[in-house]
């Protein structure tokens, strides 16, 4: 079920959830209603009552309270996504437990999941295509860098907002790289073959979730189509993926090498890292994207990429994004109307 954290979804909806709007937790949080439903538990969009700005809580539900490992996966998840401070991943605030459940609070994002602006407008537009493919190799670089994999990265799982700042959230089945979790997780339109044969994840795996995502936002569909868990394992493991062709959807080839490299069968055959997939994209840096795969650069490449090419290594979508590392505030002031206004002209 698409994830869309806005106000304007609020508008309506009646308390399905534990808890009721109005209600106060732990004497600070105020619930203003349900957010989104699914199978780690539910979102409540509330108010921080000592802070003074709002914020997602995300509660354990209560049939997995007597699950083994279920709470330690929870606190996990924190830990983990602690670890990671972008403008281009959700922050995770704290952990609590409210009438004997467990919760977390988050950053609130203003906003729409991609998965529900692709059903509503279909494929972006190119320039919008390249920020948001640039914002989401910053976002999970930073996770990299720290060490945690996602393992269930997919388009309900990025929220935009109405300034067209991409998060990537809800790091449900984040692990530790040196934990390198074989088990069967995640969600089977986006898992990477190896998450199906039982392997371990790698950076690689979610590169592989993660041009699945490209794919979709620059073509407005997926490569792959199934029905059942047997046939998404076939599609991943076995079928070869093609760009589409025509004039119905004009992909830019520098744009096509990097997806289908992305989500090449073999882990070894993808992108390094989410930065090296960043300098292939376009405003990124090929000559650095070639010499970091291992590839011989065209002399028409090294001409175009002057003397300082080869040192810059990312492109400038993903230095933007890193420049922004400080700003991290949640943004308040514009009231719903005003920010679906925004987002209707960032996102026709």
């Amino acid at each position: 079920m698409p994830i869309v954290w806005g106000a304007s979804e609020l508008l309506g909806v009646a308390a399905s959830g534990e808890f009721a709007p109005g209600q106060v937790l732990v004497g600070r949080y105020r619930i203003i209603g349900v957010l989104a439903r699914g199978g780690m538990g539910v979102v409540y969009r509330a108010d921080d009552l000592q802070l003074e700005q709002p914020v997602a809580i995300k509660f354990l539900p209560r049939s997995l309270l007597n699950v083994p490992g279920a709470l330690e996966r929870f606190r996990a998840e924190v830990r983990n996504a602690r670890q990671v401070a972008h403008p281009n991943v959700c922050r995770v605030y704290d952990i609590g437990e409210a009438e004997g459940l467990p919760f977390l609070t988050m950053e609130f994002v203003d906003g729409e999941d991609l998965a529900t602006l692709l059903h509503r407008i279909g494929s972006l537009p190119a320039s919008k295509a390249n920020e948001v493919a640039g914002q989401l190799c910053a976002g999970l670089a930073a996770a990299h860098d720290k060490g945690v994999l996602h393992r269930d990265l997919k388009p309900s799982n990025v929220m935009i907002d109405g300034d067209g700042r991409v998060r990537i959230t809800d790091f449900g089945l984040a692990v530790r790289m040196e934990e390198g979790a074989a088990d069967f997780a995640g969600t089977p339109a986006y898992m990477a073959p190896e998450q199906f044969e039982g392997s371990p994840v790698t950076v690689r795996t979610d590169l592989y979730s993660l041009g699945l995502i490209l794919y979709e936002i620059y073509t407005g569909r997926r490569p792959f189509d199934a029905t059942s868990l047997a046939d998404w394992r076939s599609r991943h493991t076995k079928s070869i993926p093609a760009m589409p062709a025509g004039k119905e959807v004009a992909v830019d080839e520098t744009v096509q090498r990097a997806i289908l490299r992305c989500i090449e069968k073999d882990p070894a055959r993808r992108p390094a890292s989410a930065r090296q997939l960043a300098a292939a994209l376009p405003g990124g840096d090929p000559l650095a994207a070639a010499l970091a795969a291992g590839e011989t650069p065209s002399p028409e490449m090294v001409a175009d990429a002057g003397g300082e090419g080869a040192l810059r290594g990312v492109g400038p979508l993903f230095e933007r994004s890193r420049a922004r590392a400080h700003d991290f505030e949640p943004r308040s002031a514009a009231g719903p109307r005003e920010r679906m206004a925004r987002s209707l002209r960032l996102w026709p």
